[in-house]
């Protein structure tokens, strides 16, 4: 019978000529970026951006500037044209209101009765899905909608911001979720957020679902077999201040994904 020691020298070796092994390199990430416009040769013509790697990961639509006045929401959206990302597909619509980011404005017309050179304006985020024919606005929505269904994405995220948190009646500080099967994602999101993203000074995030009807995350919610969520950074903070959280708010979804 082997003694103890010659059992233990040969599982020694055993594990040392394992560790010769070659271990395979680590693929290389390769993006192909492409561009498409939605609303060519309108005043609201816009860019949408799509970046597909080389490793498979789940397709993500992220939209910005659905209200031209929510800038850190769409300033984050144009940062994400230079991500340097690491798995899956991803179609970016950073300024989808391209008007009303120009503007600064929620909406054209805003303040003028939704007249802006002589066109009548509505609220781009109370008009989804929209339609092919009809108004400019509920077309733009028609657009938007006919490129995230292209893309048959796995996950939906609209960037927002309000005038105030949720502490005080308004949906700032917010991670609101579009459908039940995105409840428990974006409570994790929000205890994630808390845990390692908010100074003493911010509000804690918190989870809710409370888009109105004919809201993207509202319609996107009740129609895509996808996670769907708005991130609403609070207006009240400093610029620098929201557009971080906003930042933040996306690395921990990439992260999670």
């Amino acid at each position: 019978m082997r003694s103890f020691f010659t059992l233990l020298c040969l599982v020694l070796i055993a594990g040392l000529v394992g560790c010769t092994q070659p271990v395979s390199d680590p693929v290389e990430v390769e993006i192909d970026h492409s561009e498409m416009t939605i609303m060519t040769g309108t005043i609201y013509e816009t860019e949408v951006h799509t970046f597909v790697t080389n490793v498979d990961g789940p397709r993500v639509v992220i939209v910005g500037g659905i209200h031209g006045d929510e800038i850190a929401g769409w300033t984050a959206g144009l940062e994400l044209l230079e991500f340097d990302y690491k798995k899956g597909s991803y179609l970016i619509i950073p300024q989808a209101s391209i008007l009303a980011c120009q503007l600064g404005k929620r909406y054209p017309g805003q303040g003028n009765n939704g007249q802006y050179n002589e066109v009548t304006y509505e609220d781009l985020n109370r008009v989804f899905p929209g339609s092919a024919s009809g108004s400019a606005t509920g077309m733009l929505a028609y657009a938007i909608i006919s490129a995230v269904s292209d893309f048959n994405p796995d996950v939906i995220i609209d960037l927002h911001e309000s005038k105030d948190s949720y502490t005080n009646g308004y949906l700032g500080d917010s991670v609101i979720y579009g459908n039940v099967k995105t409840a428990l994602f974006a409570l994790e999101m929000t205890e994630e957020m808390n845990a390692n993203h908010i100074t003493a000074t911010d509000t804690p995030f918190h989870a809710e679902n409370s888009a109105p009807e004919g809201s993207f995350n509202h319609y996107c919610g009740q129609t895509f077999d996808a996670l769907v969520m708005t991130f609403e950074t609070n207006r009240k903070l400093d610029f620098s201040r929201r557009f971080d959280q906003q930042m933040d708010l996306i690395q921990i979804l990439f992260n999670k994904i």
